[in-house]
């Protein structure tokens, strides 16, 4: 028997190692978990790692519109992207080596150069990390109330109009030889000269009732598709002591709000910001490239998914 127990006790023992050093490999994964956790949540704590204001920040962002279409990237792929990252309306791609992050962004400071919901909302990140921020209308891009305009659905118009001379070159490209039939410059339908005299030129409408015009744009134009259709409604040369009245109706409807954009009868691009049931009436918000104003952004809720590159604190 002793010589059958020997190695029963040298296995037995074995196993007792095994399992000691089982136990010592479990602790020591815990023991590193513990130490990662527990230097992660010191990190979280500190200050000195968190952008405070007036800290000096480098970022990467796209904005986004509540229609969660792209407005605006520091980010050349996404900006060339229009697969995975639908552009708004009025996205302008602009040349690659444009497309680089902010770099002088100075977190919690307004007024500046960026608007006061994106330079607060970095506040609290860290460098590295990727966050999603909501920008109010009252801490974005602040309306301007002439740049919109409320239209009738069913409009009613006269049916003259008088340019001046140059006025009438400019916009029609004729000459203005009386009686002559021409397209409306904007509406498209004919229009016949009834009168050139004393430096003006008077025209009058003679649209079809039924016909569809597309003054604002084609949105048949698959690229880049534009405007709406407008019905002609009705067609009255006797009305309004005989200059005429013409009345129209815009095809438009809640659907089409921030969802079409056109040019209007000054040039200026717009937006279809809103459309009253009740009222029959549709508003558009023009934008300014000039002034870089943007009606599509101005008073809306906006997002920026916001990436932290590097940090200056304001004390450095």
């Amino acid at each position: 028997m002793d010589s059958t127990s020997e190695p029963a006790q040298r296995m037995d023992r074995g196993k007792m190692v095994i399992a000691v050093m089982v136990a010592a490999i479990l602790v020591s994964i815990s023991a590193f978990a513990y130490v990662l956790y527990a230097r992660s949540q010191a990190n979280d704590g500190e200050d000195s790692d968190v952008i405070q204001i007036g800290d000096s920040v480098k970022l990467d962002y796209t904005g986004y519109t509540l229609e969660g279409r792209v407005f605006d990237t520091s980010i050349l792929s996404i900006a060339h992207d229009d697969t995975h990252y639908p552009k708004s309306l009025t996205f302008t791609l602009r040349s690659n080596d444009s497309y680089d992050p902010i770099d002088n962004l100075q977190a919690g400071v307004y007024p500046g150069s960026y608007i006061e919901g994106f330079t607060k909302g970095v506040l609290g990140m860290h460098v590295g990390e990727t966050k999603m921020i909501e920008v109010p209308p009252d801490e974005g891009y602040a309306v301007d109330p002439a740049m919109i305009t409320t239209v009738d659905v069913l409009q009613e118009m006269p049916g003259t109009e008088s340019f001046s001379e140059g006025d009438f070159n400019t916009l029609f490209g004729v000459e203005p030889i009386l009686l002559r039939t021409i397209p409306h410059f904007f509406w498209q339908w004919d229009v016949i000269i009834v009168d050139n005299s004393s430096g003006y030129v008077t025209i009058k409408h003679q649209p079809t009732v039924g016909e569809v015009v597309y003054p604002f744009g084609d949105p048949f134009y698959t690229e880049n598709p534009q405007g709406w259709g407008v019905v002609v409604e009705a067609y009255d040369p006797a009305a309004l002591d005989g200059a005429g009245k013409v009345t129209v109706r815009h095809q438009v409807s809640e659907d089409d709000v921030y969802n079409v954009k056109g040019t209007d009868i000054d040039d200026y691009t717009f937006v279809l910001s809103a459309y009253d049931e009740v009222n029959g009436t549709f508003s558009v918000h023009r934008s300014d490239s000039d002034s870089g104003y943007n009606g599509e952004l101005a008073g809306r809720t906006l997002f920026f998914e916001i990436t932290i590159l590097a940090v200056t604190p304001v004390s450095d």
